[in-house]
């Protein structure tokens, strides 16, 4: 069993991720910080530890899909440990999220509930939109926004997805570069799938929310990818007719923040995708026994660039 191989693990469900790791591999030691140069040392977490620095480890294993809270505490490439991340069931459960929200405006949910308290049988004013009627452009085309375009796209809808490089992607018609956004007909769903990085700070301005007409906009990725003053102007202006936002710059969102009490937005507490324990740790295990098979240090994600 692979004795030389220490496991630091920072999180609320430690006991599940150590029953897990320790089911698979019995031989692993579990510790409270790093060790010698003798161990593989490997951090399971969220977030940096506060009472060392990732230096210190040979492989951080992020227990969720975002790592820019990780990559932000490397202090250089000299001496960075190989980071990996998990996905697992998060592209299911994001794309629940987004289908549930949009299927909900679309189909009008809350107009139908005021109309049914008001007992107002008013058929116009209950008319549906349709997805298969709809365009829905995806910004961010990583694994999460491809699973978010394999939901919609059993709806009918036109999908267009937008990245930096304007590859294709599996689930997407087409694949747009992010910068052409503007040239491209408005879409009338909008859906934020973005890491947080430096490149991506406040890439969704004005300019992008400005091309848009009486848009749902569903933001899913990071909070720092969005320019919230940007998004006010864009609801003003009925560029966006309503917002569901997920995740903020900063969270919690503060009690006397605007946002909440805007009735254009949909407030949620960053709960569209929840990391389970167990994929988190069954990640962790199959990224482990590569390694033990072969000697060789799983991928790392590039940690300049956040992803």
């Amino acid at each position: 069993m692979p004795g030389n191989v220490s496991i630091r693990i920072i999180d609320q469900d430690e006991a599940v991720i150590r029953r897990v790791i320790a089911g698979r591999f019995p031989g692993v030691r579990f510790v409270d910080r790093a060790t010698d140069a003798d161990s593989l040392n490997v951090l399971l977490s969220f977030r940096p530890p506060e009472d060392e620095a990732l230096e210190a480890y040979d492989w951080v294993h992020a227990l969720g899909a975002g790592v820019d809270h990780l990559c932000a505490a490397i202090a250089g490439p000299a001496h960075a440990p190989v980071i990996t991340r998990t996905t697992g069931r998060m592209g299911q459960q994001i794309s629940e999220y987004c289908l549930g929200y949009a299927l909900a405006d679309m189909q009008g949910m809350k107009v139908r509930g005021v109309l049914q308290r008001q007992k107002d049988w008013d058929r116009d004013a209950a008319a549906p939109r349709y997805l298969f009627q709809s365009r829905v452009a995806i910004l961010g085309t990583g694994s999460i926004g491809s699973a978010i375009a394999h939901a919609f796209a059993a709806s009918g809808a036109c999908l267009t997805g937008y990245s930096r490089t304007g590859r294709a992607r599996p689930g997407f018609e087409d694949v747009h570069l992010l910068s052409a956004f503007s040239d491209d007909p408005p879409p009338d769903i909008l859906i934020l799938a973005l890491p947080a990085t430096e490149e991506t700070r406040n890439i969704v301005d004005a300019g992008i929310l400005g091309a848009l007409c009486d848009a749902l906009l569903i933001n899913v990725g990071r909070g720092s990818t969005l320019d919230h003053a940007a998004l006010r102007a864009a609801l003003d202006a009925g560029r966006v007719r309503h917002a569901i936002l997920d995740v903020f710059e900063s969270e919690p969102l503060p009690h006397d923040d605007w946002r909440w009490s805007d009735p254009r937005l949909t407030i949620t507490p960053h709960v569209s995708g929840l990391t389970l324990p167990e994929d988190g740790a069954g990640r962790f295990c199959e990224l482990l026994q590569t390694y033990l098979d072969t000697g060789g240090k799983p991928q790392s994600i590039d940690i300049e660039r956040g992803y």
